[in-house]
């Protein structure tokens, strides 16, 4: 092989070496001159100087020829892959025509013959690029790719006889072929390539019809037929034929450069013309300048809607704090006063003889029956903040408040498996309030309600009537009605303490049902959303979701057989809690107050007593005292709607397992006995070795 290529001298490739390097720079100034396919032209630039490199050590003897060889079939690659990346095709069709050309050459090198691998790799590439070049003139009708199509067609072609002149073992011939592609190769780059970025960028390119484009290209085929023959067939000491075949092409490209040099010039130097495209630029910068300004002002008018209503939510949270802390106060005091009061009333009724005291009485015990309920709203909203967050199936608690509103027209809608940090009991009394404005909302006819819970994903944040929302995972909770919806005049009012838009026959309440939801959402770091209009009204309450708890026991694993003694002076709660502790496995005694609940524990083995607090003639603590006393080791579960901390400490030194907030879930309230007669059971235990 080396015998073969060491006949290429050196001075014969400088003519590659010229052109290469005039194409190379062309290319870099243009990867500079255009931003939009500066890696493009770079990458194609970079290809050019690589062969460059290549023939300039080449021509100083320092590249031995079989790696010069090998080195070239990895350029042809890269030079038909940059020009099919160039004009726009896929970057993977590039990467072929990158890798499967020199794949091709080395095939034939070392699985044929070393010497022709670049006469048969070569053709190919320059083929495809004369392909291209054909395919972007039939779409343009382009001046620079119908001369660079003929010109391609023609190195394809003297390529493909790269073997044969070089092995003719003489070197004028090797030095004319080389000659030969510089020619073309230089004639490409000032009368074509300069032209083609033009076209490239889709800026009105110059014209060519295309019988002009047929006929150009056929002389360009029947110029290369003569210089060839005058290489391989016809060398003499002075090669007439080929440099008549030389001077034809040469004519022939400069005759069709000058026939459209005119409008060459135009597109190239016409002032008008560029400052037209500039104002045009200019104009649309401007326009682009002017949109980002609006999506700028529609921005700050957002996050000044967004910061008045952060300013909202802030006030409304003062206010609700101040409201909580007044309540606490006045709500502690009122219990205080009116228990008593509701006792003597109750002790009146029982030892009147005469009717109309009696039926006085009952509607004084009434009153207060009302009087307290509306101080356990205010109590209830006075121990926001103060409570234990354990995690919390919203499954479990939508159904358990359903079920306090029998009769009512509510649908549930589950949507997934949904869990949160949180109060049973609060998340209950919340929805329980909800319902409540459901269904009062219009009291003229039976109003359909539906509840629907699940899980929601936020992609982005979200702007609620209370709060914002940011991109996560949340537990969803929503009640909506189809009533009349709420006056645009109380929307922003009906969260407001004591606020209520119900009048005459319609009010009823303390007018803190939605204020309390409202103290239970802050405190379970929640967000509510309401939609209202003619057609109904829904609040959804968003709650930041966690994943299903394993270690959260299902009703079945509550049950019990253990003996529970339920202590309330309510005879409703009496039989909710019956019925539910029944269906749990469990033996219910009942008491209606203190003085009951001592006798039944003194006659009855009990195990565990569910307690209220709040109860006339003996409250809570002097009743499990009493208890105490009769039977030591008892354990005991408050549940109340309101219990002091003082209160509550002295309770757990007596032995309350766990002190809970009417109304507490199904599942809280198991759990509680649960838990206190596991106590019950691990405090006998410990007894037992002393005793011994």
């Amino acid at each position: 092989m080396d015998g073969v290529l060491q006949q290429v001298s050196g001075f014969a490739i400088w003519g590659s070496f010229a052109s290469t390097v005039v194409l190379g720079a062309f290319l870099l100034v243009q990867a500079v001159v255009d931003p939009a396919r500066r890696w493009k032209f770079g990458l194609f630039s970079a290809a050019m100087w690589f062969l460059a490199s290549l023939d300039f050590l080449r021509s100083l003897g320092s590249l031995p020829p079989a790696p010069y060889e090998m080195l070239r079939l990895v350029w042809c690659g890269a030079y038909a892959g940059s020009v099919v990346l160039l004009f726009g095709y896929p970057a993977r069709a590039a990467a072929a025509a990158a890798a499967a050309l020199p794949a091709f050459g080395f095939a034939i090198y070392f699985g044929i013959r070393p010497e022709i691998a670049t006469t048969a790799a070569y053709p190919l590439a320059f083929g495809l690029v004369a392909t291209v070049h054909a395919r972007k003139y039939l779409k343009d009708r382009g001046y620079a790719s119908a001369l660079l199509a003929g010109s391609s067609a023609c190195v394809a072609a003297m390529c493909a006889l790269y073997y044969t002149t070089i092995s003719t073992g003489s070197p004028t011939a090797a030095w004319l072929g080389y000659a030969h592609y510089a020619q073309v190769s230089i004639l490409s780059v000032f009368l074509g390539w300069v032209h083609l970025p033009r076209e490239i960028r889709g800026r009105a390119p110059v014209k060519m019809s295309l019988p002009t484009a047929c006929s150009y290209f056929w002389a360009m085929i029947v110029g290369e037929i003569v210089i060839q023959l005058g290489i391989l067939v016809h060398l003499t000491p002075t090669p007439w034929l080929y440099l008549v075949g030389e001077a034809f092409q040469v004519m022939v490209m400069l005759a069709y450069y000058f026939a459209h040099r005119h409008q060459l010039v135009i597109h190239a130097d016409n002032v008008s013309q560029l400052l037209e495209e500039r104002t045009v630029e200019l104009r649309a910068a401007q326009a682009e300048l002017a949109r980002q300004n609006d999506r700028l002002a529609e921005r700050l008018a957002e996050q000044e809607r967004d910061l008045r209503a952060k300013t909202e939510v802030i006030d409304r949270q003062r206010r609700l704090e101040l409201a909580a802390q007044t309540a606490g106060q006045v709500a502690h005091d009122i219990q205080n006063m009116i228990s008593p009061i509701l006792s003597r009333i109750e002790e009146l009724e029982e030892i009147s003889a005469a009717p109309d005291i009696r039926e006085k009485c009952t509607g004084m015990r009434k009153q207060v029956v009302q009087l307290l309920d509306l101080n356990t709203h205010l109590l209830a909203l006075s121990r926001r903040g103060r409570v234990e967050l354990q995690p919390v199936y919203l499954s479990e608690v939508v159904r358990d408040v359903a079920e306090r509103f029998p009769g009512q027209r509510i649908t549930l809608e589950p949507g997934g498996e949904a869990w949160l940090k949180g109060s049973a009991s609060q998340l209950s009394r919340a929805l329980s309030n909800l319902l409540t404005n459901a269904i009062e909302c219009d009291l003229d006819r039976a109003v359909p309600v539906t509840v629907r819970w699940g899980v929601a994903e936020l992609t982005q944040s979200k702007r609620c009537h209370l709060g914002f929302l940011a991109p996560g995972r949340y537990a969803t909770l929503e009640v909506e009605d189809r009533g009349p919806g709420i006056p645009k005049e109380h929307v922003d009012k009906i969260f407001e303490p004591f606020f209520s838009s119900k009048g005459g026959k319609h009010r009823s309440g303390s007018g803190l049902g939605l204020t309390i939801v409202t103290a239970v959402m802050d405190d379970h770091k929640g967000v509510l959303d309401l939609e209202t209009g003619s057609q109904g009204t829904r609040f959804t309450l968003y709650f930041p979701a966690i994943d299903p708890h394993p270690e959260a026991s299902p009703l079945e694993k509550l049950s019990h057989s253990a003996t529970v003694l339920v202590v309330d002076d309510d005879n409703s709660a009496l039989k909710d809690y019956g019925d539910l502790l029944k269906q749990a496995g469990y033996t219910v005694l009942f008491a209606e107050g203190g003085p009951q609940a001592i006798r039944t524990v003194q006659a009855q083995p009990v195990d565990v007593i569910l307690l209220d607090f709040n109860m006339p003639r003996m409250n809570g603590l002097e009743t499990f005292f009493g208890a105490m006393h009769v039977r030591p080791g008892v354990r005991a579960v408050v549940h109340s709607s309101y219990v002091t901390d003082d209160q509550g400490a002295r309770l757990r030194t007596l032995g309350v397992s766990t002190i809970l907030t009417k109304p507490a879930g199904r599942l809280e309230l198991l759990k509680a006995l649960r838990q206190a007669l596991e106590e019950g059971q691990a405090a006998l235990a410990q007894r037992r070795p002393r005793a011994s």
